[in-house]
């Protein structure tokens, strides 16, 4: 009996392999390919290494060069800056500047007051039309 019962188990064993084999035999060729693709992403990544070393010697270089040209690009732009805010502080003092002497030019009845330094108008004592 005992015996019978592992014949049943092995023959089991042995159809679930089968089974197994036959289903297997379905994926060997989708592997292949998949392999061959690897094989294929492989090279093309080697391939991209070496091109990478052989960038990276000029890489290192090129970008000195481009923080150099960055940097003197931010020099000129702030003191062009510097130069136009220059420019235009100095046309606002010369503005002022105006402004101040159009306002202390001596107008018809104004006579120069040395303590405040200032143009002033001469006070009418006759003119009295406040106390009106």
């Amino acid at each position: 009996r005992k015996i019978i019962r592992e014949r049943r188990t092995m023959y089991s064993v042995a159809v679930q392999r089968r089974d197994l084999e036959k289903e297997a035999k379905r994926y060997v060729l989708w592997l292949k390919n998949l392999a061959k693709v690897d094989d294929d992403d492989i090279s093309f990544v080697d391939k991209l290494e070496k091109k990478l070393d052989v960038i990276s010697v000029c890489h290192e270089e090129a970008r000195k060069l481009r923080d150099v040209r960055r940097s003197e690009e931010a020099q000129q732009r702030a003191e062009a800056e510097a130069v136009a805010k220059q420019e235009a502080d100095e046309k606002e003092r010369k503005r002022l500047l105006e402004d101040v002497t159009k306002e202390a030019e001596a107008k018809p009845g104004m006579i120069w007051n040395p303590n405040l330094r200032e143009y002033q108008y001469l006070h009418d004592h006759t003119e009295e039309s406040w106390r009106d």
